[in-house]
């Protein structure tokens, strides 16, 4: 039988000469389709993963995600969680995925656990059998749509000045607040000398003029005048002109800053990256400088605005950003004035806000960037503002890494057992200033080694004995450190030297957040209590493990110290000075229950310290006097 060539098969000879394997064939591809038909609609369009729902922009085709509990409650993203911020569900410290229901977890304290993903034969059941009710975007006015997990209905999210279902709404803005307010809304204002009572109705100011009496008390500033809407009782100002906002404390004119900043009032909301300002009072900020927190916050600029301002005289005005994972700020993007002097009265600054005619002498150590509020303890550790402690270095060392102390323009402090191996100098990097781990950044600077000298009785077969280490920073250009807001050093104790048990100090580090945790993070801040000595050394904590040199502390909110915070600084404050009290050694895990961490007692290495790096024992806490320092708690 003569074969006929390849190239001159058909598809229908196919089919002829093997119809057993023609049936297989058709089946195969049957179920296939079966199969994969519903999945079909989603060639083309973000993945999610199972239980979320695409959101989707008209205007800007922003793509985002809406998610709902188990007991169909919304979870808002971002949320704010151990000072960090959270745009998805996370399982720390819990078995199950969960989410807030707030935007600030660590001061509401409300989640929920995250929805699970329904399950079929095949694997994970589609979200949608159908045409997604968002696929043409009913929103209007740039709103966001989302499609409930029930898949019958949707949600719109409005953008600012935009209210309704289908944010068709228009909201009323009101010039001299700086603010859109909703329909139905009312306010009072001053407009042209006239008191008015205004509504928003339909997306339209109404205002009619109200009945009114004095204020007992004037808060509002720049010569404003206050009244008091009988109807209401709201408290409005009237301001000369020049100024807006509620308080007559914005000054839209404003374009540059005189001096520090301080009397700057104007409505530059960027920093010098680029970024957006958050709102003085952000849902985001619980423990930073915020309108609550910040006494008379008015008077120093602050308000219902996410405008730069400068309420803790700091060079110059900045403002509170988001990052991607936390709350950071940065100084503004704003111009200083001529150093002419300016005929333009500024804001009325109250007594207690000025600065004493004869300040006390500046400690040149220990003083850092204050850009939170004090708080006894928080739950795990937070993440830390940029500045908050400048004498933090990164040491990287070979392929591994270890934390530092800065104590003086050329020298850090760190453990010993960070170079039990004996690294070359060449192979040692410090990297001050940095906020993100391994991110060098403008306000980082870089330096080799000239040399490290460990103490001279740490052995390797007792690492946990004498943990302490100098390293010499190289020069850069003949220098090494010079002072700037992220790089200051921490002022070294005297050798008697003494904090109290039970007094809080911090830790900070770039470690991991869990004893099982794989990758480092931005710097973490956390506070600890000196715990008596008896106590860590009884043998139902450490024993006779823990030796003269070494002192313990802890909380009972697992903030610890954890790997890759070896060498770092426990750093006490008396008098708004920091010392470096101890360096973090060792420890029997990270946060266990009844297991602090230890930490070797820097005041008994003063001497030695000061005898390598060459400083007189007269300015060992650089001229700071301190023996024992018994603080407000």
């Amino acid at each position: 039988m003569r074969r006929t060539p390849r190239s001159q098969i058909s598809w229908l000879d196919f089919f002829v000469i093997s119809p057993v394997l023609t049936r297989r064939v058709f089946l195969l591809l049957l179920l296939s389709c079966l199969i994969l038909l519903p999945r079909l609609q989603c060639v083309g369009s973000p993945k999610q993963p199972p239980g979320f729902e695409i959101l989707v922009s008209r205007q800007s085709n922003t793509v985002t995600q809406k998610v709902l509990t188990t007991d169909g409650k919304e979870c808002k993203f971002p949320f704010r969680f151990g000072g960090m911020i959270y745009h998805n569900c996370i399982s720390m410290n819990s078995y199950k995925a969960w989410c807030s229901l707030t935007h600030n977890f660590d001061r509401d304290q409300k989640r929920g656990f995250c929805s699970s993903p329904k399950r079929m034969f095949n694997g994970f059941l589609p979200l949608r059998q159908g045409p997604s009710l968002c696929q043409q975007n009913p929103c209007l006015n740039g709103g966001v749509c989302a499609t409930n997990t029930n898949l019958d209905s949707f949600d719109c999210v409005c953008p600012d000045g935009f209210t309704g279902a289908l944010c068709e709404k228009k909201k009323c803005y009101e010039p001299l607040h700086l603010k859109h307010y909703d329909i139905g809304e009312s306010w009072g204002r001053i407009y042209q000398r006239s008191v008015e009572l205004c509504t928003c109705l339909g997306g339209e100011v109404s205002c009619k003029r109200a009945r009114y009496t004095v204020c007992l008390r004037n808060h509002c500033e720049n010569d404003g005048v206050c009244r008091i809407i009988e109807a209401t009782g709201e408290e409005v100002c009237g301001c000369k002109s020049g100024y807006i906002g509620k308080y007559c404390n914005i000054n839209p004119q404003e374009q540059c800053y005189r001096d520090s900043g301080a009397q700057y009032r104007g409505l530059a909301n960027a920093t010098v990256s680029g970024s957006s300002c958050l709102s003085w009072n952000s849902d985001l900020l619980f423990n930073e400088l915020t309108v609550d927190t910040v006494d008379s916050a008015t008077l120093r600029g602050l308000g219902e605005h996410a405008f730069c301002r400068n309420p803790d005289q700091d060079k110059l005005p900045w403002c509170y950003t988001m990052t991607d994972r936390a709350i950071s700020w940065e100084y503004c993007n704003i111009q200083p004035c001529s150093k002419q002097p300016s005929s333009r009265r500024g804001p009325v600054i109250a007594a207690a806000l000025r600065p004493s005619r004869t300040p006390a002498r500046t400690p040149v150590c220990g003083k850092r960037h204050k850009k939170r509020i004090s708080r006894a303890r928080i739950l795990g550790g937070t993440s830390a503002l940029p500045g908050s402690h400048p004498w933090m270095a990164a040491l990287y060392i070979k392929d591994e890494f270890c934390a530092g102390t800065l104590i003086s323009s050329c020298w850090i402090v760190s453990a010993a057992h960070c170079f039990l191996r004996n690294p070359l100098q060449s192979q040692i990097r410090v990297v001050l200033g940095q906020h993100g781990f391994n991110d060098t950044g403008p306000n980082t600077r870089t330096f080799g080694v000239e040399k490290y000298i460990s103490h001279p009785l740490y052995t390797q077969f007792l690492p946990t004995l004498n943990d302490i280490a100098l390293v010499k920073l190289k020069k850069v250009n003949g220098r090494c450190a010079q002072k700037t807001p992220f790089i200051r050093p921490i002022c070294l104790p005297g050798k008697d030297t003494k904090f109290p048990d039970h007094y809080c100090c911090k830790i900070s580090g770039w470690g991991h957040m869990s004893e099982k945790a794989n990758s480092y993070s931005q710097l973490i801040e956390g506070v600890v209590k000196i715990i008596p000595f008896d106590h860590c050394s009884s043998p139902e904590v450490y024993g006779s493990e823990v030796r003269s040199g070494m002192l313990c502390a802890g909380s009972d909110s697992c903030v610890d110290a954890c790997q890759g915070d070896s060498g770092g600084p426990l750093a006490c404050e008396c008098d708004g000075v920091s010392f470096l009290y101890g360096i973090i050694s060792w420890g029997d895990g990270c946060g266990r229950s009844g297991k602090p961490g230890v930490y070797t007692l820097v005041p008994k290495y003063a001497d030695w310290i000061n005898s390598v790096i060459k400083r007189s024992k007269q300015t060992s806490a650089n001229r700071t006097k301190i023996n024992i320092c018994i603080g407000n708690q």
